[in-house]
């Protein structure tokens, strides 16, 4: 007998939990010691990419692997088609899984049916689910209250709502969720998306096809934000324990969202409209490292806003790549690469005398691809001031420049600041 096979069960089932529900059945045939074993597992996954898959023969292989299952507790089910061209009724399946106590469920149907799925209501009151997810569902048949008591993953892609209010029922029967992940449909019968979620923590929101209204966001507990959004409005509280944002929007009241991410520590922020402004009167108080991927002429007011009202900021990434492809602007073209090191010392001389001054000495408007830049600044008085001056000089002189990541990190004490700045495409 083999090593493995000495291995107590609940090891040897731990170790067939990591797999698909096909591969946990061809080890029966491995010996007498397996043959049972498949039973036990308490986790079911059904993973096809086969777009030949007989009908009849997957059927009867989930109903077999299913009702035989002697586990105490189905902790999780998920069928995913990838490739599929047949449709399978997965009603009867699901609701044996809730009765024993289901925790995890995800569904991803085959996408060559574009018509979102109907899924039983039984799933819409499991009290024991703790993580769902639905692709091409539609939840226009669903019937509330729902109730989800102790879900704390959520994810919800291409589903279909019945109104504006069903999406606020089915949020607020989440009492406790914690991740929200969700990525709206063109036609899903929202017109204003509404997020009302107080013990929410990570929230991931795509809006790339509906531009019908207005967004509006209430999660006082959230640390992690990730949202892409077409909309054109939005109202959204502050996050006082925010950490972490990557935010690609064209609200036409970006002071809102911005004032709301004042307690963050890491922005990643792409703003493409050309009425996106700086919040009046905000500091960014625990900003330390900032991604800026719009750098078009327009946007480099709102940077330099961003750099003054940043009083900890330690590292800044210029990145000219967009993922709200409705939104063109002017493309620039790469020229030789240059290097430049240079020493400054700055007192009481101007910022526009000294922008002057670099830009003719050193020829800051040559600087291509792959250009390093050396910088020490002296200036017993305001550090962080000759540093913002020394921002200007950078991002006025990368304007021609087509593609760029440009990374900076800086130290300082009391009288001298220390910049090193790489620019690649």
């Amino acid at each position: 007998m083999d090593r493995i096979s000495l291995l107590p069960d609940e090891c040897l089932l731990q170790i067939l939990s990591s797999l698909t529900t096909k591969k946990v059945l061809q080890t029966s045939l491995l010996s007498k010691r397996w043959r049972n074993l498949w039973k036990l597992v308490n986790k079911l996954e059904y993973i096809y990419c086969d777009a030949n898959v007989d009908h009849g023969s997957f059927m009867r292989f989930v109903d077999r692997s299913l009702l035989l299952n002697k586990a105490p507790v189905l902790e999780r089910l998920c069928f995913m088609f990838f490739g599929h061209r047949h449709d399978f009724d997965i009603g009867f399946w699901v609701r044996i899984a809730v009765e024993r106590g289901l925790s995890d469920f995800e569904y991803f149907p085959p996408l060559f049916n574009s018509e979102a799925k109907s899924l039983p209501q039984s799933l819409f009151t499991c009290g024991s689910l703790v993580v769902l997810k639905l692709t091409n569902v539609s939840l226009k048949d669903v019937k509330f209250p729902v109730s989800f008591p102790v879900l704390k993953k959520l994810h919800l892609s291409w589903v279909i709502f019945l109104d504006n209010e069903s999406t606020k029922k089915f949020l607020s029967s989440c009492q406790i969720l914690e991740v929200l992940v969700l990525e709206r449909h063109s036609k899903d019968n929202v017109e204003g998306f509404s997020i009302t979620v107080p013990s929410l923590q990570k929230l991931v929101y795509s809006n790339t096809a509906s531009t019908k209204g207005l967004f509006a966001l209430n999660a006082p507990s959230l640390k992690t934000l990730k949202i892409i959004d077409l909309d054109y409005e939005c109202i959204i509280e502050k996050f006082p324990e925010i950490v972490v944002a990557n935010v690609e929007v064209i609200y036409s009241n970006t002071d809102n969202i911005l004032g709301s991410l004042t307690s963050l520590k890491h922005l990643s922020l792409c703003l493409p409209s050309k009425k996106s402004r700086f919040p009046t009167g905000k500091i960014f108080h625990q900003l330390v490292s900032l991604e800026f991927r719009c750098t078009c002429d327009s946007k480099w007011d709102l940077l330099i806003s961003l750099f003054k009202h940043s009083p900890k900021l330690r590292s800044l990434k210029l990145n000219e790549r967009h993922c709200c492809e409705a939104i063109k602007e002017a493309k620039y073209h790469w020229g030789e690469p240059i290097s430049v090191h240079v020493r400054l010392l700055c007192g009481s001389v101007k910022p526009e005398t000294y922008l002057h001054r670099f830009s003719d000495e050193y020829g800051m408007n040559c600087l291509r691809t792959d250009a390093e830049i050396g910088v020490e600044i002296t200036d017993g008085n305001q550090p962080q001031a000759t540093v913002q001056v020394l921002f200007l000089l950078i991002s006025r002189s990368f304007l021609s420049l087509e593609c760029f990541t440009l990374s900076l990190s800086m130290s300082m004490d009391t009288s001298v600041v220390q910049v090193f700045i790489h620019v690649s495409a």
